[in-house]
C-alpha cells in the first residue's frame, strides 16, 4: 500500500494519498495490529462490497501513518468524519484504488479524488447550474472539466457539512491545465462563501482539495 502522495502546503494544510495493492485480508491483518483503542472492526461489516472494506482499512492505515497519535475515526450528525481525542480537521475520499487525505489543524478541509468515468455525464444536470453547463458545452472539454467541477462541489461541500445543493456551489470561469487553481462560492443562507480549489489530474483521476478560512 504504497504512499503515492504527502504534500504539507503553505497554508499549514497535508494532503495524503494511498493507491491500494493489498487484498482486503492483508489490509485486515494490518489494520488488527494497531491496536487502536477507538475502532472497532466490527463497523466494517456492514458495508456488503469487499472494495468499500478495503477502503475502510486502508483510510486508518493512511490517518496512523500521517497523523501521531491516531486511535480512530467517528462520524457527526451530517456524517462528515472526526478523529477521536483529536481537535485535527480531516476530511477524506475514495475512488476505485485511490484512498486521500486531507487535513489541517485548525481549518476547516475538504477533498475528493475520483476516477474519470462517463456515469458523470449522465448526472450533470443534477449538480451544474446553467452557467457551468454553458460553459462545458462551449469549451469542447466536458468531461475533464465536469470532472473538476464535480469535485469541486464535494469538497466545499464536506466543508459545509450540512445541506448545501450543489447548483448552489457556483464556481467561476477557469481553464483547464494538468494543475490549477479557481474560484468558487457556496451560497448558503448566511450568504456567498469563498473557496479558493486547487485541482490536479492524474493517471485517469482527478484530484480536488479546498481549505477554508473564515478569516
Amino acid at each position: 500500500m504504497p504512499l503515492t502522495l504527502e504534500e504539507k502546503r503553505p497554508d499549514g494544510s497535508v494532503l495524503c494519498v494511498w493507491k491500494i495493492t493489498e487484498t482486503e485480508e492483508e489490509l485486515k491483518a494490518i489494520f488488527d495490529k494497531l491496536s487502536l483503542s477507538e475502532e472497532k472492526t466490527d463497523a466494517v461489516e456492514r458495508y456488503k462490497a469487499p472494495n468499500k472494506r478495503m477502503q475502510w482499512y486502508a483510510a486508518r492505515l493512511l490517518t496512523h501513518q500521517c497523523i501521531p497519535d491516531f486511535q480512530g475515526i467517528y462520524y457527526d450528525q451530517f456524517g462528515a468524519p472526526h478523529l477521536t481525542e483529536s481537535d485535527i480537521c480531516v476530511s477524506y475520499s475514495h475512488s476505485e484504488d485511490r484512498v486521500a487525505l486531507y487535513y489541517h489543524a485548525h481549518h476547516e478541509v475538504g477533498v475528493d479524488v475520483q476516477v474519470r468515468t462517463q456515469k458523470l455525464k449522465r448526472i450533470a444536470d443534477k449538480f451544474l447550474n446553467d452557467d457551468e453547463s454553458k460553459r462545458i458545452t462551449l469549451n469542447g472539454k466536458g468531461l475533464d472539466e465536469m470532472h473538476i467541477l464535480w469535485s469541486t462541489k464535494e469538497a466545499i461541500f464536506k466543508i459545509h457539512k450540512h445541506h448545501l445543493p450543489f447548483k448552489d456551489i457556483r464556481t467561476e470561469k477557469f481553464v483547464l491545465k494538468k494543475e490549477g487553481v479557481l474560484k468558487a462560492k457556496a451560497h448558503r443562507f448566511d450568504g456567498p462563501h469563498l473557496h479558493h480549489v486547487e485541482y490536479r489530474t492524474q493517471d485517469d483521476f482527478f484530484l480536488v482539495t479546498a481549505c477554508y478560512n473564515e478569516d
